[in-house]
């Protein structure tokens, strides 16, 4: 992936306050709707790291670099679940994709591990239910945000994991990203620097993309 300059980081931050965070219309003139989901927020502030970084407002940094993306693609159209440092119920976060019709659900999170400070790296998780009709589907979408991003960042590679998780209830493919342990010192300077934020959801809108043109085209 092309390094990004300092000019070009301040161009885009600059033109992120101009635009400023405010929810757009859904686009539905676009091919693809893709609700990305900003993990905690409000009093819920998720993992907190070993320098006070507070998992919720890495997640709603993410989530914002991918809306970005989004309003000057020609192809997909990008719906945050919160776009400001707000609680939403995990019911209201799938509930929102199932009633757009998205073609995909994506939750963005930064995982942590309580017993050991040394943990690091990506996975990306899928519910454990094999008989939902899009598993097939988001444990496809989930390997592919695995090798894109590991790859990309050059970051440990820790797997997909199964889990029980709320994304479950969304109706179109669903998968949750931990982008990192913010319980990792090293790590979480990383996941508190813009660049790489900005880096982490070039990849995620990308693989995104790449996956819908694949899926849609078979």
């Amino acid at each position: 992936m092309r390094a990004l300059t300092a000019k070009t980081i301040v161009c885009t931050l600059a033109l992120i306050c101009l635009l400023g965070w405010a929810q757009v219309g859904t686009g539905q003139t676009k091919r693809f709707l893709v609700v990305i989901d900003a993990g905690h927020g409000g009093w819920d502030p998720g993992a907190i790291g070993y320098y006070g970084t507070q998992e919720k407002d890495i997640n709603l940094n993410i989530a914002r670099f991918i809306r970005l993306l989004g309003l000057y693609d020609d192809e997909i159209s990008i719906v945050l679940t919160r776009s400001d440092d707000i609680y939403v119920p995990h019911r209201e976060r799938t509930g929102l994709a199932n009633r757009l019709r998205a073609d995909l659900f994506v939750s963005i999170h930064a995982n942590a591990h309580p017993r050991n400070s040394a943990a690091n790296g990506i996975e990306v998780l899928v519910h454990d239910d094999t008989s939902l009709s899009t598993y097939p589907r988001n444990r496809e979408l989930a390997l592919l945000l695995q090798k894109r991003l590991t790859r990309a960042l050059g970051v440990t590679d820790r797997g997909i994991k199964h889990q029980r998780l709320f994304i479950r209830w969304a109706e179109m493919p669903a998968v949750l990203i931990e982008t990192g342990f913010v319980t990792n010192p090293h790590e979480e300077l990383k996941l508190r620097s813009f660049l790489y934020q900005w880096t982490v959801a070039q990849v995620i809108f990308n693989t995104i993309k790449e996956y819908l043109r694949t899926t849609k085209a078979r």
